[in-house]
């Protein structure tokens, strides 16, 4: 029988910040066809493999990116890389020196804000607009949660926070209380940006 050549890597993981993200990231990397071996760290923002040599890197770090993470090898340095704004940053981090405002968590949830802020003011000035302002404001804050949560239920961990999150917010909405799961939403997302 042919033996299977294996390989540690290890990763910097960036926004994982409880042991329930540690917890969801190695299951998802665990069922990975080709992993043998799994370590998450908290504390020092790292993911350890052992993989078959076949199972490359750039895998393991697509897996957990679906998660809603950052994932690069360690070894390979912090890698720049150029964002939207074409500022250079480190990949899945905050530029050094730049104010908290600037990263992804933070961006979603003043947009998701602003959207609320909107949706009350759109109900000021048009009532007959109903529960439709605050329906949209919702779903600019839950899309991403929604797609966490669906690609951790795909990658083994389908009673996540983002699921639970997600389902009392359709609920809310299916009992009509569309204004409340939007402020929700939002609270939730202030919440996970101060973790």
């Amino acid at each position: 029988m042919a033996e299977t050549l294996t390989q540690t890597t290890r990763y910097r993981v960036s926004g994982m910040d409880c042991a329930s993200c540690a917890s969801k990231i190695d299951t998802a990397v665990r069922r990975m066809e080709g992993v043998e071996d799994v370590s998450v760290s908290v504390t020092n923002g790292s993911l350890t493999v052992t993989h078959a040599e076949s199972l490359g890197s750039d895998a393991v770090a697509r897996q957990v990116s679906r998660l809603g993470y950052g994932a690069t090898p360690w070894d390979s340095g912090d890698r720049e890389v150029e964002n939207r704004d074409g500022d250079r940053q480190l990949d899945g981090q905050i530029p050094a020196g730049q104010p908290w405002w600037r990263s992804r968590r933070a961006k979603l949830t003043i947009v998701s804000g602003m959207a609320l802020v909107a949706a009350y003011a759109a109900g000021l000035v048009y009532p007959a607009a109903g529960h439709w302002p605050f329906l949209a404001a919702l779903l600019v804050g839950l899309f991403p949660i929604a797609r966490r949560a669906l690609s951790a239920a795909f990658a083994g961990t389908p009673f996540s926070i983002e699921t639970l999150m997600t389902i009392a917010a359709l609920g809310a909405v299916l009992i009509g209380a569309t204004e409340e799961a939007a402020m929700v939403v939002l609270l939730f997302l202030v919440g996970e940006l101060l973790e």
